[in-house]
């Protein structure tokens, strides 16, 4: 099953899964249309995928409700002398290397409630972390929530159309499990496999390598981020710089409405001679 499959699933049991998802929502943009329920499930199911990719990329793991959190597994070299030789290139790309002190491997850790339905996963203990340590946040690395109010943003919908659909899809993916299904739930870095109650998680390859890499350490250092830049940057600055800022386009509103205004008009005008045609007698 992929995800227009478990979308259909959705739909067609709406006393399972109830919520806003299951009707045509308004747009908080007046230009735009409301669309029919798999079109909506659609582009929030792209938003969202497209909301954690940038997360992850930025260095943050995110944890979705029900489902799991993508985050890494760290491991730490021992640190490197300061050696610099100007025969090996740049003196920039020499210090990067001699910080690069991590490995980073990307993991999925399940969510408690889908971990019980499974019989097993690949790699069941990713992510080393005392005992002690039990909740989602403390076990990977700058664990955030998949957040709604971005994604809502990104397709125009209220937050709470995009919480009712997040919680209806992967409350579907734990039933699903449960009946021994298969299904293959692509994201944009991984591919989540859950056949006959087992789970495997495949990251792309490039992906792999790009959180490997000597300049994404520095995402991920907090301590060498500015401080001026963190109180000066606004949400709205951090939004235009966002990918799902230009995931969809947004319509010319002027337009829009004007040709709205025109349709009306032939509409009024076709009532107009309809009430002037005389009956035949």
């Amino acid at each position: 099953m992929d995800i227009e499959t478990i979308t259909s699933w959705v739909l067609t049991h709406p006393q399972t899964y109830p919520g806003l998802h299951l009707s045509p929502q308004p747009r908080t943009n007046s230009s735009l249309k409301p669309l029919e329920p798999n079109s909506q499930m659609q582009i929030i199911w792209k938003a969202t995928i497209e909301y954690i990719r940038e997360n992850l990329t930025q260095g943050k793991g995110v944890n979705i409700p029900g489902f799991g959190a993508f985050t890494f597994d760290i491991q730490t070299d021992a640190p490197r002398l300061g050696n610099i030789n100007p025969i090996q290139g740049e003196i920039t790309d020499q210090r990067l290397e001699r910080k690069h002190l991590h490995k980073n491997t990307p993991v999925f850790i399940p969510d408690s409630g889908l971990e019980y339905l499974l019989q097993r996963y690949h790699r069941k203990s990713q992510v080393d972390k005392p005992s002690s340590q039990r909740s989602v946040y403390q076990k990977g690395f700058q664990m955030i929530f998949c957040n709604p109010v971005p994604i809502a943003q990104a397709c125009s919908l209220d937050k709470n159309v995009i919480r009712d659909a997040h919680k209806a899809f992967f409350a579907a993916v734990k039933d699903l499990t449960k009946l021994g299904r298969t299904m293959h739930i692509p994201f944009n870095f991984a591919v989540v496999v859950i056949t006959n109650m087992s789970l495997q998680v495949q990251f792309n390859k490039e992906f792999s390598n790009h959180v490997n890499d000597k300049t994404y350490e520095y995402k991920m250092r907090r301590s060498d981020d500015p401080c001026k830049q963190f109180w000066t940057t606004t949400s709205q600055d951090k939004w235009k710089g966002s990918v799902l800022s230009r995931l969809y386009e947004s319509p010319d509103s002027r337009n829009v409405n004007q040709l709205n205004e025109k349709t009306l008009a032939l509409k009024i005008l076709s009532l107009d001679l309809a009430s002037t045609v005389r009956p035949n007698k």
